[in-house]
């Protein structure tokens, strides 16, 4: 894991951070609910939860910092 990566899992519970996995594979929310079998209303909470802890605005921008691109 990138230093940015290990940033990203300190702040997110592991749920979030599950989430956010499936996000930077390109899974639409639908598509996650499906997956870990929970409903698409808790993914929605959950991506706007990810959204806030990394001061982001974006499911592109959360990858991105995710994956090290963005400071």
């Amino acid at each position: 894991a990138t230093n940015s990566q290990t940033d990203v899992e300190n702040q997110l519970s592991p749920r979030e951070l599950e989430i956010l996995r499936l996000l930077s594979k390109g899974c639409l929310q639908k598509e996650i609910a499906q997956e870990i079998q929970i409903g698409y209303s808790t993914v929605r909470t959950l991506t706007a939860r990810i959204y806030k802890k990394l001061h982001v605005h974006s499911r592109s921008q959360a990858v991105a910092k995710y994956n090290g691109t963005l400071a």
